[in-house]
């Protein structure tokens, strides 16, 4: 019974040593170490001027041609396709974006002839806002309007006919 009081002894001190000193090397071996700050370096910022663009007037109209085109396609298959009202609606935004881009490379005469499609187009706009749902008439009509101005448009304002209408390049 000594014996058994004498182990039940040594095992409470031993737990006790162990529970005060054995865990805490532990968690210092675990625990993450700060990262020592490092001192900030102050920016140099020193801005340059690129212009507006770099590229020939030529090649920002081909560009904003292509655009238009593209997006004008893109709305015509959206009608075609009885797409949703949202889609339509950028579809006829963003055409009227690049077309409007487009008549600021072009001068004044020319820029006047464009202006009546970009015109038609908003007009196009306008009634396609005024109709939400898109009935199935009105969707063929629209669709009917589109591809006409974008013929049309093909037609007679292709970068390669429009090259000696274009504005000069700035210097």
């Amino acid at each position: 019974m000594k014996l058994l009081l004498k182990c039940v002894a040594a095992c409470l001190v031993l737990m006790f040593v162990l529970q005060a000193s054995g865990c805490e090397t532990l968690r210092k071996k675990f625990t993450r170490k700060r990262k020592p700050q490092s001192t900030q370096e102050t920016m140099i910022v020193s801005p340059r001027d690129y212009g507006a663009h770099p590229f020939p007037n030529s090649v920002m109209y081909k560009q904003y041609f292509a655009y238009w085109k593209s997006w004008n396609q893109e709305l015509v298959t959206a009608l075609n396709d009885k797409a949703s009202d949202k889609k339509v609606l950028d579809c006829v935004n963003q055409s009227i974006m690049n077309i409007q881009k487009m008549m600021t490379y072009l001068k004044d005469d020319q820029a006047a002839a464009l202006s009546v499609y970009v015109k038609q187009t908003q007009t196009l706009q306008q009634r396609i806002q005024s109709k939400p749902g898109l009935p199935t008439e009105e969707a063929r009509r629209f669709r009917y309007t589109a591809e006409r101005i974008l013929s049309c448009v093909n037609r007679e304002f292709d970068p390669t006919k429009m090259k000696a209408y274009l504005k000069p390049d700035p210097s």
